[in-house]
């Protein structure tokens, strides 16, 4: 998928009105309320070091929000936007869920009568076997709920 953005023109290449403030450094502060920026096509930043984002410490009353109907996190190769879509935790989780209940519950019962039908052995069940596939299934169980970050949640 090629890149579809507005890129604007360099200050020494755009044929308008413009005003250029040039210095060693800048501040803006709004002691009592807000910055508002607002553009008709694009608004950019851009470094040669990093972009900070902080707010204050309080998870109940800080949040970095971006809202947009799509929201393009890099690029691939710095020019294709990317085609990866974010999961979602909760319902990932759910799903995960799901699907070790059925490995657990479903497949590894069915194997298992299958196994002792077929082969007239019993024996499978506890440390060996079928009982290493059921522990496993167990600690992937445990391991789903470190997957979802604390920080990052979506739509």
């Amino acid at each position: 998928m090629a890149l579809t953005k507005y890129i604007p023109k360099q200050p020494n290449i755009y044929q308008g009105k413009q005003v250029i403030i040039n210095s060693d450094r800048l501040l803006f502060n709004a002691k009592d309320d807000s910055i508002l920026l607002f553009a008709d096509k694009a608004i950019g930043f851009n470094t040669k070091g990093t972009i900070n984002f902080d707010t204050g410490q309080s998870e109940d009353n800080n949040k970095f929000i971006v809202n947009a109907p799509n929201i393009h996190l890099g690029l691939k190769g710095g020019k294709e936007t990317p085609t990866e879509p974010a999961l979602l935790g909760d319902r990932t989780e759910a799903w995960l869920e799901r699907l070790i209940s059925f490995l657990e519950i479903k497949l590894v019962n069915f194997l298992r009568g299958e196994y002792k039908s077929n082969c007239g052995y019993s024996g499978l069940g506890g440390t060996g076997g079928f009982g290493n596939l059921q522990q496993e299934l167990k600690q992937l169980r445990k391991d789903i709920k470190t997957i979802k970050s604390k920080n990052v949640k979506l739509v």
